[in-house]
């Protein structure tokens, strides 16, 4: 491998970051300036926002460019600090391709940096030249490794500002600037010790993917070299294993999700800490992993577990029209997994401990609140936003019916149910469905096997398996709408927990869900939804759930809170007996049948 290898590697997510920041700078601006000139007037928060990003909108045409990633920005500057008590060192990137020099203070003038040689020196010698590539190697490594395990670690970020001399720097009395300092050096001193490690992994990394040669420098993502890294060191691998190569690929393809499965631990949704008290306690990923359960909930409304049980089935016997193939393979190797896998009742035990669906098993406590709480949040949102629309029209000096403490109230009922329920096996339960679903989307959409079916897509496989062998099939227009709409409410919910704490913060913009902001590369409304997904999401799953207006009035009034705990409370083995043996136990008053909701209750997503 060429000496030269790192010192030309271009990283790409550095790169990338920096183009989403510009991006973000021109649609955040462009946003408060339409809010301004509509008002006539800003609020004091947004005016000095604004402010801020006029000042930083004001260097993107400056010479020499600036850097706008908040990432990139801040460990720039703490780097380049002498009050940090490292050795200062200056870094720059040129599309994701690292250089080094001497720190550079904030207010001096980097133009300088492009004039005439400070002076002739003499050419160095051979040692001398190796030993200035691997001073570089060292340091592309080190700093890579550093920016890509704050990325991984999830590292709070500062604001950035304009200078009084336009220069870009990250804005020290931020509240997260001293998280980010304490971050910054937890992962420099993750890598100390294990710089030699670093190097070799990104010269693997930088190999692997650099196959094609072509003259261009590899492109790698710092992320994935901390992530690999990471991985090596929780395993204990040194620099000198002999056996390095093969387990930096075993690596990459894990933090790549290719090859082996990731294990379930390593999913996004983190196991919250169960010693942890407080009196208002809403864990924003036991609300986002609702969503797992409510897409599961549709796909077992529209038989699709039992369809590709069906399609194992016909595969078996022979009577299945497949050659080998990508569509052969998943289904014996879905066959195979199977005893690894929840069974059906199973699934339906957690349907109930977490959505409120009578389907569990006899002495589960069913989450009896769920369906109550859901609907009046989102009939809550729906009338705020129509009647203040209404308001708008006619300019009534009369209040409207709905208003925004109405549905912070409904909102934080709902997320104080949700986060109750989310621990324990939950979190496992959501991610291994979750897996389920997508071997399961992937098999169905196969070219192969929608052509065994003569079906467009893998709706069509579902509902022609549903009719003929399962006894008719569902409407899948409708659960697929209803899957949408509830990963949308629950993605938001889980993002915009703040909302519920602060009592002066709205629960829905409406200046955003009557102006849209507009969405970056890459996101979407589930894993990004904005208020006016929010608000497109509820209307869409009170019109699937077929609900009247005067149903969506009376559900959106306020009621008193139910009563639940913030986290579980354990009862006594005796008093649980005695209250089953009573015909009084935890899941009470509800029916037996499956894919209904108890009688006196309203249907769950309207099944």
């Amino acid at each position: 491998m060429a000496d030269t290898l790192i010192p030309n590697i271009r990283f790409i997510d550095i790169s990338a970051r920096e183009v989403a920041a510009k991006q973000s700078l021109r649609i955040d601006l462009n946003k408060l300036q339409a809010r301004q000139k509509k008002n006539g007037g800003l609020s004091d928060p947004d005016a000095i926002e604004l402010e801020r990003l006029q000042k930083l909108n004001d260097t993107l045409s400056e010479t020499p460019a600036r850097y706008y990633d908040p990432l990139f920005v801040a460990t720039r500057a703490a780097l380049a600090s002498a009050d940090s008590g490292l050795k200062p060192i200056g870094i720059k990137h040129s599309n994701g391709v690292l250089s080094f020099g001497p720190p550079q203070d904030e207010d001096e003038d980097e133009a300088a940096d492009a004039g005439p040689a400070a002076a002739a020196v003499a050419e160095p010698s051979a040692a001398e030249k190796r030993r200035m590539e691997a001073a570089k190697d060292q340091e592309v490594a080190r700093t890579a490794l550093i920016l890509g395990l704050l990325q991984f670690n999830k590292a709070p970020l500062p604001q950035i500002k304009a200078n009084a001399k336009k220069f870009v720097v990250p804005d020290h009395d931020h509240p997260n600037a001293a998280k980010f300092e304490e971050a910054l050096f937890a992962a420099i001193g993750r890598i100390a010790g294990r710089m030699e490690l670093a190097k070799r992994v990104l010269k693997l990394l930088a190999e692997a993917v650099n196959v094609a040669g072509g003259g261009r420098e590899p492109a790698v993502s710092s992320v994935e070299f901390a992530g690999v890294f990471e991985k090596l060191v929780a395993q204990g691998v040194s620099a000198n294993d002999p056996n390095l190569k093969r387990r930096v690929e075993e690596s990459f393809d894990r933090v790549q999700d290719v090859g082996e499965e990731r294990p379930l631990h390593e999913f996004e949704i983190n196991m919250p800490d169960l010693e942890a008290t407080a009196e208002f306690a809403v864990e924003g990923n036991h609300c986002r992993l609702m969503g797992s359960f409510i897409c599961a909930s549709a796909f077992e409304e529209l038989k699709a577990f039992q369809v590709v049980d069906k399609l194992i089935e016909l595969s078996q016997r022979g009577e299945l029209p497949l050659i080998r193939g990508p569509a052969g393979t998943q289904l014996y190797n879905y066959w195979r997994e199977a005893p690894n896998r929840m069974s059906e009742g199973e699934r339906q035990t957690f349907y109930a401990m977490t959505l409120g669906l009578p389907t569990g098993q006899p002495g589960v406590a069913v989450n009896t609140d769920f369906q109550d709480l859901w609907l009046r949040f989102v009939s809550s949102v729906s009338s705020l936003v129509r009647e203040s629309r209404v308001d708008q029209l006619i300019r009534s000096a009369l209040p409207i019916a709905v208003n925004q403490q109405q549905v912070k109230k409904a909102a934080r009922d709902l997320a104080l149910n949700m986060s109750s329920r989310g621990y324990g096996m939950a979190f496992y339960a959501a991610a291994d469905l979750q897996k389920q679903i997508n071997e399961m989307i992937s098999l169905l959409q196969d070219s192969e096997l929608r052509a065994a079916f003569g079906a467009r897509d893998m709706w069509g496989v579902i509902d022609q398996i549903a009719q003929t062998e399962l006894g008719g099939a569902r409407n899948s227009s409708k659960y697929r709408m209803l899957a949408t709409s509830g990963a949308i409410i629950t993605t938001w919910m889980a993002n915009h927990i703040d909302r519920l704490r602060d009592p002066t913060l709205p629960m829905v913009e409406m200046r955003e869900v009557e102006n849209p902001p507009s969405r970056l590369s890459g996101q979407s409304a589930i894993s990004h939804p904005t208020d006016y997904d929010l608000v497109n999401a509820c209307e869409m799953w009170l019109a699937d759930s077929a609900m009247g207006d005067d149903r969506i009035d009376q559900m959106s009034q306020p009621r008193e809170s139910p009563q639940q705990t913030s986290r579980p409370i354990q009862i006594p083995s005796i008093a649980r007996d005695l209250l089953e043996g009573a015909g009084l136990g935890l899941g009470m008053g509800l029916g037996t049948q499956r894919g209904g909701y108890a009688k006196g209750h309203n249907g769950y997503a309207g099944y």
